[in-house]
């Protein structure tokens, strides 16, 4: 079989179908393992079943390989792909390796490749990584200045929340979370002064809300970005296709005006003849 054929085949949609069904199974399948009752009854079976299951995977890797040849290697979810297998692979090596065993779970995030919507989700947030790094960097600059702050105006009185800079920077995180701020920390240092109300609020506002829809936008505009690359991608192809079409039509015209032509001669040689 060709490389065109065998690429035809592990692109088709049935058969990327099928192996989205067989992960989905293998993940529910080395979920049941972590159950004893089920072990008992059922372990041969759903071992056989796993080793059937990494066996069709890695065959799938093998044409993939074949398919694509070096080009294999040029695409970021081949590469994830083939980790992930080897991952699955490693613990049957030997008992050495068993303690990877648990690392099988990964197989379920191919799912992230092979399911077309949460593709584009996870490629918007790697091509957002940038702009959530600064993000990261602004957060960081808030913290710092409100941990600051706090232990300052707090760290004496209540020295378990704010006794230094890196037990105020935690409790910052637990009130970025919204974890019980209010019931353990914000209310009880608010009963003792009133104007450490305007600290938790600002911080509140500015931490959680404000840097959250930030991230939020940031991903959004990301994946309406990817969106828009796709359609003019499309769009190209099409035009494209329509171009090739509309050359192939115009020369298949050209074909037969000449044809047509040539009857037009051959009639009128056969008509002067009958004449003559």
């Amino acid at each position: 079989m060709t490389q065109t054929t065998i690429r035809r085949f592990v692109e088709h949609s049935w058969f990327q179908k099928f192996i989205v069904g067989l992960i989905i199974l293998n993940s529910v399948l080395i979920g049941l393992e972590t159950s004893p009752r089920y072990m008992n009854a059922f372990g041969f079976y759903i071992d056989q079943i796993d080793r059937i299951i990494l066996f069709i995977f890695v065959l799938e890797m093998v044409l993939k390989l074949y398919a694509y040849g070096l080009g294999f290697f040029k695409s970021a979810w081949n590469l994830f792909d083939a980790i992930v297998i080897l991952v699955s692979i490693i613990p049957s090596i030997g008992a050495a390796f068993a303690v990877l065993r648990a690392l099988r779970i990964l197989r379920t995030l191919r799912l992230l490749k092979n399911i077309p919507k949460l593709k584009i989700i996870i490629e918007s947030l790697l091509h957002a990584i940038p702009s959530i790094g600064w993000i990261g960097v602004l957060l960081v600059i808030i913290f710092y200045i409100f941990a600051v702050i706090g232990t300052n105006l707090f760290g004496a009185g209540y020295p378990e929340y704010f006794g230094s800079l890196t037990d105020t920077f935690f409790t910052l995180f637990q009130i970025m979370t919204l974890e019980s701020w209010s019931s353990s920390i914000a209310r009880p240092i608010i009963d003792d002064l009133p104007f450490a109300t305007v600290y938790f609020v600002i911080f509140i506002l500015i931490a959680t809300y404000t840097t959250l829809n930030i991230f939020i936008a940031i991903v959004v505009n990301t994946m309406n970005e990817l969106h828009q690359k796709s359609l003019k991608e499309e769009e190209k192809h099409i035009k494209q296709f329509v171009h090739v079409e509309h050359e192939q039509l115009i020369e298949h015209m050209n074909t037969m005006q000449k044809e047509l032509a040539e009857i037009k001669t051959l009639l009128k040689d056969q008509t002067k003849n009958s004449k003559q």
